[in-house]
This record gives C-alpha cells, structure tokens and sequence, in this order.
C-alpha cells in the first residue's frame, strides 16, 4: 500500500522538547511571557497578548472594543466560522461581502458597498482576512474605516510572518490583529492565539477580560493566583498555559525557515505543474508567505480530489462560503447565488499539501498525482 500524503503534519523543532521540559522541570515558567515578547521583537507592535485559541484571540478583541447587542460587523463571507460566530456570541450581526476572484479576499469594491449601505451607528468594525497569506490592500481598507469611522480587525491566522509595505502584518494600522498557531494552519500539536494591537487601552482591557476580569491579581511561577484580588468585570479564561506557550515558541522561532520552506515547496509545484489541462495554479509574488497552495480545477473539482485521494494525496478547501452553511443561510435567508464569486471559486478551489514537514520525494509525489490525475481528466 502506498504511503498516505497528509494535508498537515506536526512540526517538532530542534527546541521543542528542551522548551517543554524546561516547564515541566519547574527550571522555566516564563514562557508565555517570552512568546509574547518574541511577537512584539519580530512585528514591532507594542502589545501582544497569548491566548488559548485564534479563535479567543478573536472574541477578546471583540470584547475589548466593546461590541454590544445589535452592532453590525463586515466581513468576506469565504472566511473560516469562527469570525461571524464570534460576532453571533455579542447578538450582533455579521454582514457578509462576497469576494474576488483572483486571491479569494474580501472584494473592497463590495466592501465600500456594504460599508455605504449599512453606515450607522451601530455598524462598529471591518474584520479582514489575507486568505494563503495574500495581503489585502490595507491601504484602501484603512481609509475606508476612517472615512466610515469603523475599527479595523485583523485575522492574521494564514499571514504570520507576512509584510505589508515593509512592515509586518500586526503593525500595519488595525487596531487589533490576531494569529493562530492551530493545527490546520501551523502544522502545530496544540491550540494557540496571540492578539497584538498598538492600544494601550485595547490591551489593558483585553488583558483584564482575559482572565475573568480580575483586577489587582498576581500570580506564582507556577500559575496560582493570589488570594486577595478583585473581580470587576465579567471576563474569560482565554490565558495560554506555560505548556503551550512552549511549544509555541520554538515553533514561532523558526518561522522565517518555515515560510522559506513552504517557498521552495511552492516554487517545485510552479515548476512541475506549469501547463496542465485542467489546472490553474496561484498567482504568486516573490515575498508571498504561501500560508496555502490553492489551485484551481476547471470542472467537475469534486471528481478531481477523489482520484488524488486514490493516489494517497490529501487535500484541503479553504473555505466553505458561509451562506452554503445550514445556520447562516437560514438565519439570514441567503440564497446559493447570493455571493456568486464566492460560490464560483468554491466549486473550483482545493489547497495542495505545503508545510515544513512536507519531503522533497513527498513534493513529487504530489506533482506526479496530479499531473496524472489531470491527464484523465475530462
């Protein structure tokens, strides 16, 4: 039988079990204040914040920029659920834009649409994604929240490491941008976030609501908190334990290898599968971090990643478009046609295996599963 390509695989790194250890023989329990200082040193932010998920990285920022009832919130509808259920959870509603169709963001022509149509008090933030790591025109999409008066989040879960105009992605001008070291995304062993902002009063509150809005606390090395403290608020337990914090770290360390190696990886596929029938590969910049490898089939995609099922190779779709998703497209009555680009490069789209564990005989596995299973293909 032959050997199984999988979409993913976990990263152990030359520090990774020294970093565990270190915590787990009681000699470092730092290391979530070291990953915290490790974003603010590469990115140039001034805050950073270590959370249990992406996800509560996210709902954190929400709740630090104090979104209620009724507020309303723009975002692509081709972004992952945790955005538009993060706004579910304040009563709130996402108002979704369809996307373009060349790096499968958010269309920003669309989004001053929406931006024009819903102006309001209640329209509170923009929430922007860099789908595979392709950066938005952050440009336009600040000046759109300043001439609206929206906050800007950003999820930076696929553009850790990416640069925008020379800066990195968390000190372009969002108010809050946040980052995952999920599996699916990191090729990690555990659920991580970071929420980075250049606020300090983002940051203070996102620090007090991070821990069940306790104020006045102070804790041991070993995480117990002091006896006398204060709750003012009503928070969460979104903090990241020492554990994770570690195996964070010596992930986070060796990113800049980690997105040279997904570049090489790119590069071979660009090579090896230039000129297929069926087909269309990215389009790639010199500087892209390839967070995905999404390529395009010109017909019946479905049939397609079976056959490289068959071939041992694992896909992946980045994503479903939320209004083909039972919950929102009852919840707000959306029709399949609604968001037609969106609807459009779903049908057509599948991401390639890239990451760090990813062999170079793995790589022309993959070319040679393809290039096959395009040449059957009709």
């Amino acid at each position: 039988m032959q050997n199984k390509i999988e979409f993913f695989k976990p990263s152990i790194h030359e520090k990774t079990k020294q970093y565990i250890d270190d915590v787990l023989t009681f000699s470092d329990n730092q290391k979530v204040e070291k990953l915290e200082n490790s974003f603010k040193n590469l990115i140039g932010c001034k805050y950073a914040i270590a959370t249990t998920s992406g996800t509560s990285a996210l709902h954190l920022a929400m709740c630090a920029l104090n979104f209620k009832r009724g507020d309303k919130v723009i975002c692509s509808i081709n972004v992952f659920p945790s955005i538009p259920q993060a706004v579910r959870h304040f009563d709130a509603e996402p108002i979704f834009v369809d996307i373009e169709s060349k790096n499968y963001n958010i269309d920003l022509n669309k989004l001053e649409v929406a931006l024009k149509k819903n102006q309001s008090k209640k329209l509170k933030a923009i929430v922007v994604n860099h789908m595979a790591g392709n950066i938005l025109d952050l440009k336009k999409v600040y000046a759109l929240a300043e001439t609206y008066k929206v906050k800007v989040i950003e999820d930076a879960s696929n553009a850790m490491g990416a640069k925008y105009k020379g800066n990195y992605i968390g000190n372009t001008g969002a108010d809050v941008t946040i980052f995952s070291f999920a599996p699916h995304l990191c090729n990690s062993l555990v659920n991580a976030g970071m929420l980075v902002t250049n606020d300090s009063k983002i940051d203070e509150r996102a620090k007090l609501l991070a821990f069940h809005g306790i104020s006045g606390k102070k804790r041991d090395e070993f995480g117990n908190v002091d006896y006398i403290y204060d709750v003012v608020d009503i928070g969460w337990k979104y903090d990241l334990g020492q554990l994770e914090a570690a195996y964070c770290l010596a992930d986070f360390e060796v990113l800049e290898k980690k997105i040279k190696r997904r570049q090489e990886i790119a590069s071979k596929y660009n090579k090896a599968l230039a000129n297929l029938n069926h087909v269309r590969l990215p389009n790639l910049e010199k500087d892209d971090i390839v967070s995905q490898y999404i390529v395009e089939v010109d017909k019946n995609r479905d049939f397609f990643v079976n056959e490289l099922k068959k071939e041992g190779v694992n896909i992946s779709v980045h994503y479903m478009p939320l209004h083909l998703t039972e919950y929102y497209k009852q919840k707000y009555s959306m029709k399949v046609f609604d968001y037609s680009v969106a609807l459009g490069c779903f049908q057509r789209v599948m991401s390639l295996p890239i990451h760090n564990s990813l062999t170079d005989d793995e790589v022309i596995a993959v070319c040679n599963a393809v290039k096959k299973v395009d040449a059957a293909h009709i």
